[in-house]
This record gives C-alpha cells, sequence and structure tokens, in this order.
C-alpha cells in the first residue's frame, strides 16, 4: 500500500548501525507512522522537515535498535546516496500511489 506523506519531524538516530534520521510523517486519516531512513547523504533535517514523500504503510512494524520503523519511505538508490520519490505537486496526506 503506497501513500503520499508529510514529514513533520526529524531526529538524529545515534543508535542506527549506519547514519540515519529517525522520521514522523503525517498520513493524513491513516494517522501518523515513524520510520528510520539512510537518507543521510543528501538530506539534511532542514530540508527534510514539511517534505511530502511516497513510502509503503503496510508492512508489519520492525524494530530498528531501540526503535519500531512503521513504514517503508521509498527512494532510488545510488549507492550510499538515496533519492526521495516524492510527488510532483502538494497532494492529500494519505493518498494512494498507483
Amino acid at each position: 500500500d503506497l501513500r503520499v506523506g508529510t514529514i513533520i519531524e526529524v531526529n538524529d538516530f545515534p543508535k542506527a548501525r549506519k547514519p540515519a534520521y529517525q522520521l514522523t510523517i503525517d498520513f493524513g486519516d491513516l494517522g501518523v507512522k515513524k520510520t528510520s531512513a539512510q537518507i543521510t547523504t543528501l538530506y539534511t533535517k532542514e530540508v527534510l522537515l514539511h517534505k511530502q514523500i511516497v513510502a509503503v504503510v503496510n508492512f508489519p512494524k520492525k524494530q530498528i535498535a531501540n526503535f519500531m520503523s512503521e513504514c517503508l519511505v521509498l527512494g532510488a538508490v545510488n549507492g550510499k546516496d538515496v533519492i526521495l520519490l516524492n510527488p510532483e505537486h502538494k497532494v492529500k496526506n494519505g493518498m494512494v500511489v498507483s
């Protein structure tokens, strides 16, 4: 289930094995979900805040160190860099991606 959400909080994740952020994402009617993302090479916390992204929202929760990840942010991978997938125009949070 691919949905659009807006990042509403970004924190460092020092306990992750590889550099990562902890993201809190608003998916509208689906609620707010948290995830960890290894996207520190191309994105600062300030750039990510309020950015709309695409994520898988129906995977089982996964424990990463001391953090529970509830969704999976999607991006194109180029070596260590991840380029986030996002809508070209602002859309309603929770919108289905097909």
